[in-house]
């Protein structure tokens, strides 16, 4: 049975004991007002066709058996009648505005879904030299996404990955985030080195804390000014990683023999969480920035350019990334996510596996209460032939 045919169901077997007992009883005793509990109960549970059923059929036996057809008294004909209609003409509707409410709900959550989607792309992305897959984990319900982001691009100098961590969690983040992400994605396409890819997104950021869009949002508070403003976009900020594949356009049509080599790397640490290396054979150890930087929108903070990392990824290596909604995630008894050591246990899994391990154990580990948006990339080298997204 099916979970919209379960509660009419009981409904009807409601009803339909309430007129066996009212039958069986003296007619002084009158149970219609309790029959009556059944259009309500079918107007919040059932559907609104199956609402129209049962108050019909409620309002047909109560007035049979009680007014119109039995009772000689005028003013019971009436009341039997008249109650029944008010109380049935109630459940319809009130049936009708929840199925009216649901079909707007329906609609919204669509359109919204629609333009989350276009936000951040549905995992796993694949370029011509990497496959990165992942999962993505909003802590606000009924969002798909929130203050986490991401990003792969192909681009002529190489494959660019971006994961990064607005300073806040749910949907009032949105705005920073598509913020940088529109950087990123411009930026990959025509800068060829990291660096100033970043000082692109950090750029966009500050014109984003500088719009109209972004000070109307604090227009409605009372007492709302221009300092209070810069005040709160000073409190806005980005961590981020963005990496970057080192490849000329001519290893993209690489034989299948010949890709077993290390695969060069270069990353920029925006005060992000270090990534993990899992290597081929089941280790795992952090890629630590000897000197990460600020993160986007502290940038003035300090007079040093940041620094791009270069290392060099064993073959079949991978590379894990996440936001701190995974690291901090508390359980009941207020203890961290252990991930690193979860990882060591599950290095030598499949990525597929490894990610759903980790998904359904940090369900676990909170009780499925996250108190941060999630987000976690796993990174490896694509193989021969693959078409990018």
């Amino acid at each position: 049975m099916s979970s919209r045919s379960m509660p009419f169901a009981l409904v009807l077997v409601y009803l339909m004991v309430i007129v066996a007992v009212d039958l069986m009883t003296p007619s002084e005793l009158r149970l219609d007002v309790f029959a009556a509990l059944a259009p309500m109960t079918a107007a919040a549970l059932c559907t609104y066709r199956q609402t129209v059923f049962v108050g019909l059929l409620d309002f047909c036996v109560m007035v049979a058996h009680h007014g119109v057809l039995t009772s000689d008294v005028a003013v019971n004909r009436v009341g039997s009648f008249v109650g029944n209609a008010l109380m049935v003409g109630a459940s319809i509707a009130v049936a009708r505005l929840r199925r009216d409410g649901d079909d707007l709900l329906e609609r919204v959550r669509a359109t919204g879904e629609a333009a989350q989607r276009a936000l951040l792309r549905p995992l796993p992305l694949r370029t011509h030299s990497v496959v990165v897959d992942g999962f993505y984990v909003s802590s606000q319900r009924e969002a798909l996404i929130g203050g986490d982001l991401y990003e792969v691009v192909d681009t002529p100098y190489g494959t660019r990955v971006l994961i990064g961590d607005v300073r806040g969690k749910g949907l009032g983040t949105l705005g920073a985030g598509a913020a940088v992400l529109t950087a990123f994605r411009e930026a990959a396409y025509h800068r060829r080195d990291l660096e100033s890819g970043v000082e692109a997104m950090e750029q966009g950021l500050y014109r984003y804390h500088r719009s109209a869009a972004y000070e109307a949002a604090d227009g409605g508070r009372p007492g709302a000014g221009v300092e209070d403003v810069v005040l709160r976009a000073s409190e806005e900020f980005v961590t981020a990683l963005v990496f970057g594949t080192e490849e000329s356009p001519g290893q993209e049509g690489r034989e299948e023999g010949e890709g077993d080599g290390a695969v060069p790397v270069v990353f920029v640490d925006c005060g992000h969480l270090a990534p993990f290396l899992i290597g081929p054979e089941g280790r795992v150890r952090e890629l630590e920035a000897p000197d990460p930087g600020l993160p986007l929108g502290l940038g003035d903070l300090s007079t040093a350019t940041r620094t791009a990392q270069r290392v060099e990824l064993p073959a079949g290596s991978r590379v894990l990334a996440c936001t701190d909604g995974v690291t901090e995630a508390r359980a009941p008894d207020g203890g961290f996510y252990p991930l690193a050591e979860r990882l060591d246990a599950w290095a030598t899994l499949p990525t597929p596996e490894l990610l759903g391990r980790l998904r359904a154990d940090l369900d676990a580990h909170t009780g499925g209460r996250l108190q941060d948006d999630v987000a976690v990339l796993v990174m490896e080298r694509a193989a021969p032939g693959s078409v990018s997204d």
